[in-house]
């Protein structure tokens, strides 16, 4: 797999470069590191951020390493692929089966998942499993895996996909408090997900024995290892649980790293050079940081690479820092607009309607206006923002916005019957909860990468069973999904604003219903989006439909991956 290298305008290099800062320091540091830990006399590098250095290294290490049963059949990478947004790496699966198959399949035919690989890119955001209060509608949020089966705290139900991962599993009394407080930040979800495949049949196919003797055997992860733990690998059974521990700990250090989440989409970039134009005390006033504390503000400083008052960088507006942002077309602005404005009002908090004298790249009639044209009279929106944001005020605007709402809801996705052994359609949060009420609902993805892909012929494939081959359809079935107005249940049934069907001669693909202007049956149409106005008769004609996907577009990162 080559390192996958994007072109970056002069603006986009400039900001890119100080996003990336972080990660050479980074690098410096893991180099100095390995060659502490192999100074003749064994003494490792003791320094905290030495330590948490070598952890870093060691998780991007075994990342890319194939650890598996078979050897050297399966690594994290082989189904999160950064060229590919970080999720599945073959054109060819994605465009069929898209479950990819596992490190046993030439052994076992049945040594395949049967879902798509969701990214792992800025998955370290997705907070810890909970129930929600109150919510009718988004009954929980947080944890990995499509079901949040990873918890990342003491389980609240026996289906929890691991043991939970404590500090106290992982450091010794004697760690100084700040290293404590630096491996605390990579526990979680992702660090109890990232211990899952390894022995799961269907994946790496490893047990915790086998997979430490793999890494204790090859120099470079023992060296790394002793430098941060203070201690050897061991995988006698007294201490494997330790060190498997330990491992998934080193995957999310690495997957909570800059590289990983490197913010330098063109969105960011257009961003952060509108907040360059900007000085310190003006950036803390915008809606977003009026409320944070020092400590926070400068931590999303860090992370996004902001900068302020640095005229070579700034690509000036008459609203630096607010959409219209210079640095995108008025296509992509207007896809914005459409993203964050409401589809249907349910109370007075939500997104409103696009106002008059906003600039529309469409018009009510569907009419394309390349440089845009003021609009006349208010427009409705698609209202993704509603599940595609982390803050519900959210305009746009937030630097690490990470475009999921992390809750758990039913867009009435089809059956892929094309994933080998599927009949009918996972029951996603009720597979964790046990709760029948919850079958259907699915963990909401970051839409950041969504359309990343090393060729423009490579297919991706969406929502969690892959049923969706591009963001054209899966755009089109938002905006569509309602075809019976009998099956609205949150009023008098509505006129539908479109001529899609159900589909009824046994189209089951993507493809198929296309061809005949169809939808097929939801896997699951209880709780579906659909059924109560958030999707699925949004108006939308297919100019604005394009505009939307122009925009989601802008969120593919152009920082290269240096693979080991």
């Amino acid at each position: 797999m080559a390192t996958t290298i994007f072109r970056i305008s002069s603006i986009a290099k400039a900001v890119t470069l100080v996003v990336l800062a972080g990660s050479l320091s980074l690098a410096s540091s893991q180099a100095e590191a390995r060659r502490g830990s192999d100074d003749r006399r064994g003494s490792p590098v003791k320094s905290d951020e030495e330590r948490v250095a070598a952890l870093v290294e060691f998780g991007k290490e075994l990342f890319f390493t194939p650890i598996s049963r078979p050897k050297q059949k399966q690594s994290c990478a082989s189904c999160h692929d950064p060229a590919t947004g970080w999720t599945g790496a073959s054109s060819n699966i994605n465009l069929v089966e898209v479950a990819q198959p596992g490190a046993n399949i030439h052994r076992d035919p049945d040594a395949r998942g049967q879902l798509k690989p969701p990214t792992n890119a800025y998955a370290t955001f997705i907070p810890p499993f909970a129930l929600s209060v109150n919510n009718p509608f988004v009954p929980a949020f947080g944890g990995a895996f499509w079901n949040g089966r990873a918890e990342g705290r003491d389980p609240l139900y026996p289906g929890g996909a691991t043991e939970h991962i404590s500090i106290n599993d992982v450091v010794k009394s004697s760690d100084s408090s700040s290293f404590r407080a630096a491996i605390t930040r990579f526990l979680g979800p992702v660090a109890e997900q990232a211990l899952n495949p390894f022995p799961n049949p269907v994946e790496q196919h490893i047990t915790e024995e086998g997979v430490c003797k793999q890494l204790k055997k090859i120099g470079r992860f023992g060296s790394l290892y002793q430098v941060t733990w203070g201690e050897r690998i061991a995988c006698d059974r007294d201490n494997l649980s330790r060190s498997f521990k330990r491992f998934g700990v080193a995957l999310a250090a690495y997957q909570d790293s800059p590289e990983v989440n490197s913010f330098s989409s063109k969105r960011d970039n257009a961003l952060r050079a509108e907040l360059a134009c900007l000085t310190e005390g003006d950036i803390k006033a915008l809606p977003w940081a009026q409320n944070l504390t020092d400590a926070e503000f400068d931590d999303i400083a860090s992370r996004f690479g902001l900068v302020s008052d640095q005229p070579s960088m700034c690509e000036a507006d008459n609203s630096p820092g607010a959409f219209p942002l210079a640095g995108l077309t008025p296509e992509e602005n207007w896809g914005h607009d459409l993203f964050y404005a409401a589809a249907i009002l349910f109370n007075p908090a939500q997104p409103k309607p696009i106002q008059v004298g906003d600039i529309a790249t469409c018009d009510a009639d569907g009419n394309f206006f390349p440089e845009g044209v003021a609009l006349t009279e208010e427009r409705m929106g698609a209202g993704c923002v509603l599940c595609h944001s982390n803050n519900a005020t959210d305009n746009g605007t937030e630097p690490l916005q990470t475009y999921a709402d992390h809750g758990y809801h039913n867009i009435g996705s089809p059956v892929n019957y094309d994933i080998p052994g599927v009949t009918a359609s996972d029951d996603g949060l009720a597979d964790h909860t046990g709760d029948s009420n919850h079958a259907g609902l699915v963990k909401t993805p970051s839409i950041r990468n969504v359309d990343l892909r090393p060729t423009p012929d490579f297919i991706k494939a969406y929502t969690r069973n892959g049923w969706f081959k591009s963001l054209e359809s899966l755009v089109h079935f938002y905006n569509t999904s309602l075809v019976d107005p009998s099956d609205f249940i949150a009023g008098p049934p509505p006129v539908l604003k479109h001529d899609v069907q159900r589909c009824m001669n046994g189209e089951t693909t993507e493809q198929e219903a296309l061809a005949n202007n169809c939808w097929p049956a939801p896997g699951h149409e209880a709780g579906a989006s659909f059924t109560f106005g958030l999707t699925g008769n949004l108006g939308l004609s297919a100019c604005d439909e394009a505009a939307i996907v122009s925009y989601l577009k802008t969120f593919s990162d152009e920082a290269a991956v240096d693979l080991p």
